[in-house]
């Protein structure tokens, strides 16, 4: 018997079109349920380079301290650096430091015969990256999707200068047992401050002395340089960029987490920002936490009852 080649059983190899339809679908579908799980590991990994970025900070104040017996300054009135720009030595930034002291930085530290920063060309104009545009990735959450120079709080004449996620709180709000507004009280970060442990008589490890800020709209983040109040694209008090409130009546929305201030605590995270306390432990505190125990952690010697948050 002949068997002739047209009568064999042939094997075809490849893909009908339908069956590559439902291939690239499963994909699709895989791709769905796996995208945000992947996004979700990326957040918690840029949540904890910010956190660390924060105890960095932290052990910085700790070390400033121990050598000038007190924390920095919030800003230097004057001068206008602000924290960042003094504790730049313990945050391994000292050839940085030694280049603005060279160029007359940190003149009149002291003094109220210290220039202003931003007056000084050889700070924000000299140079292929001028000092005060120095990105420092210290001072930067990887989260925030802003751009690394503060575009929001720049100078007509001088552009923006780097900007920093990270900023000290000067004032908080005290509240009454029944829940009302009582006083404004400074907090760790104020102009000229010079705040020491033992002034935190709240304790440390109940005190909050920075937070972070946004630099996506409608938050301006801040300036690690300092402040200053050239003209630009935002009429307001610049001197804000370094630090921020915890303040808020009952009935406002201006100072709570998000809040709808430029300068209120605010993050690229979901649900709160990060906080540095001053045990120079960090914390994510959520944006639903009860206004008054945010206040009393602002405030450092007011005596103020930790409540659940």
């Amino acid at each position: 018997m002949k068997f002739f080649k047209r009568d064999l059983v042939s094997f075809r190899a490849g893909f009908t079109l339908v069956e590559l339809l439902v291939v690239i679908a499963i994909i699709g579908i895989l791709v769905g349920l796996l995208l945000p799980a992947v996004q979700a590991a990326r957040e918690a990994a840029r949540r904890m380079q910010c956190s660390n970025n924060f105890k960095q900070i932290g052990l910085a104040l700790h070390n400033y301290h121990d050598t000038y017996r007190s924390f920095p300054p919030g800003e230097l009135t004057v001068s206008r650096l602000g924290v960042l720009a003094l504790i730049l030595p313990q945050i391994e930034q000292g050839p940085l430091h030694d280049q603005l002291s060279a160029a007359g930085a940190y003149i009149g530290r002291n003094t109220t015969a210290a220039p202003a920063w931003h007056s000084n060309p050889a700070i924000v104009s000299t140079g292929t990256v001028p000092l005060a545009k120095t990105v420092i990735p210290a001072y930067v959450c990887p989260s925030d999707p802003s751009s690394d120079l503060n575009e929001r709080m720049k100078s007509n004449d001088s552009g923006a200068f780097a900007k920093a996620n990270y900023v000290g709180v000067y004032t908080a709000v005290s509240y009454d047992a029944a829940g009302a507004k009582t006083a404004d009280r400074k907090a760790t970060f104020y102009e000229d401050s010079k705040v020491r442990f033992r002034d935190i008589t709240d304790g440390t490890s109940n005190t909050i002395v920075m937070v972070e800020r946004a630099g996506m709209a409608p938050y301006n983040s801040s300036m690690w340089m300092g402040w200053h109040n050239l003209p630009g694209p935002i009429d307001n008090s610049y001197q804000f960029s370094i630090r921020t409130r915890i303040n808020r009546l009952s009935n406002d929305t201006n100072y709570p987490i998000h809040g709808t201030s430029a300068y209120a605590a605010s993050s690229a995270h979901p649900g709160g920002a990060q906080f540095l306390r001053g045990d120079g432990s960090v914390t994510l505190l959520p944006e639903t936490i009860d206004l008054p125990t945010y206040a009393a952690m602002g405030t450092i010697d007011w005596g103020e009852v930790i409540g659940e948050y």
